[in-house]
């Protein structure tokens, strides 16, 4: 028990190193008062960084199932250095063209390995079931701190200079690298001898692909994916237009700041009950209740307009709670080999949601308005998501990961 909390402390640790607090709120602004690129360039490198971002879920997670999580994490760790630096140093739309694609690369090693990573170490000791009240954790203790740096980073650049957050960010993701390399690997723990090990064929491109189609062709990892990205494409919307909506509700620029490290106070919060709501409830209840609690909050702002600002903080709130019990779900219905390619794949379908609801989002916004296309929105994804629940029930118990279960799925 020892060993593992060793283990989780510096779990914690790793993800204080990938937090962003220092960055988010001003890199916006930076690339507008600093760099004097306009809003059509500003959206032009979002946009790439979007489409990179699903583009390297796949090879990102194959490399932490091939080279190992750490080696994977720490690329994505020194990928975030690279960026944090180019943020200051690059002053063209094709240099931040480039350093968003790195970044991009950055989030992708992450966004499955950490996961795959967390969750063996805990196998290790027999302790997979506190995957989901670990992994929330961390997010609040990652959430907490971000607050108060973004809470920091107006005054960084009214004090210091606006180069400072970014630079701040860059020294947080390198020390994450000494934390990645001096914690222990999987392997280490290994029941193969080293001289079996060394013996066995590594995981190829053609098995990663054959582990992919084998767990698309699960019902019960299938659809819990697609109803999921449901509620995460509406999620993205929100947030990619949520100042838009702020502005058009009453709520003044200078307001911004708090509110954001208000929103993540909120969200650390929230994700401390996850694993309470994860043992108490369950998936399935938690899931399933993404219909009502979304329907009812976009048809209360429908009625008050002002009723947004507390559906943005549920709507953040929600994302931090959903997140780690999903990531539980599939980690309970995947084997070792593969974990890291899996969770990745299942990343770049919510990514794919993601990138075409803010496509779709700025166009109908521009067409009748940022708020009431985000009611309708709303209120359209929780009834599409209750038609999903009940033809399908994406929700299902347990399963081994066969390749007879892939090869006859019951729908």
């Amino acid at each position: 028990m020892t060993e593992s909390r060793g283990h989780i402390w510096r779990f914690y640790a790793y993800r204080l190193s990938v937090s962003n607090g220092f960055y988010l709120p001003v890199s916006i602004l930076y690339l507008q008062r600093i760099r004097g690129l306009g809003l059509g360039e500003i959206g032009l490198i979002m946009g790439a960084f979007s489409i990179l971002s699903m583009l390297a879920e796949i090879p990102t997670g194959y490399v932490g199932d091939r080279v190992g999580r750490r080696e994977s994490l720490a690329i994505g760790n020194v990928l975030s250095v690279v960026f944090m630096a180019g943020y200051v140093l690059v002053d063209s739309t094709f240099g931040y063209l480039v350093i968003h694609a790195i970044w991009a690369f950055a989030w992708a090693f992450r966004s499955g390995t950490a996961d795959a990573w967390l969750y063996e170490l805990l196998a290790v000791d027999d302790e997979a079931e506190d995957f989901t009240h670990v992994r929330s954790r961390a997010m609040s203790v990652e959430l907490g701190f971000e607050a108060l740096s973004a809470a920091a980073a107006g005054a960084l650049v009214v004090l210091v200079g606006w180069g400072m957050p970014f630079i701040i960010n860059g020294i947080v993701a390198a020390v994450g690298l000494p934390i990645l390399l001096t914690s222990p690997s999987v392997d280490e723990y290994a029941e193969t001898p080293p001289e079996e090990a060394a013996e066995e064929e590594p995981f190829s491109i053609r098995e990663a692909v054959e582990v992919l189609k084998l767990q698309a062709g699960r019902p019960e990892v299938r659809w819990v994916v697609v109803y999921l990205a449901l509620f995460f494409g509406l999620y993205s919307s929100v947030r990619t237009f949520e100042q838009p909506a702020l502005d058009t509700v009453g709520v003044p620029v200078a307001a911004l700041g708090l509110l954001y490290a208000g929103f993540k106070t909120v969200s650390a919060g929230a994700a401390s009950t996850t694993s309470w709501l994860s043992e108490r409830l369950g998936p399935k209840p938690v899931f399933g209740l993404l219909v009502p609690v979304y329907g009812v909050a976009f048809l209360g702002v429908a009625l008050a307009p002002a009723l947004l600002i507390p559906l943005l903080f549920l709507n953040r709130s929600v994302r931090v709670v959903v997140q780690p019990i999903r990531d539980q779900y599939l980690n309970d219905r995947l084997a070792d080999t593969g974990r890291a390619t899996v969770l990745s794949g299942a990343s770049m379908v919510l990514s794919v949601a993601m990138g075409l609801s803010k496509f779709v989002a700025g166009v109908a916004s521009s067409a009748v308005g940022v708020v009431r296309f985000l009611v309708v929105a709303g209120l359209a994804v929780a009834a599409l998501g209750g038609l999903v629940w009940i033809a399908v029930s994406p929700v299902r118990p347990e399963a081994s990961p066969t390749v007879e279960d892939a090869a006859t799925p019951t729908d």
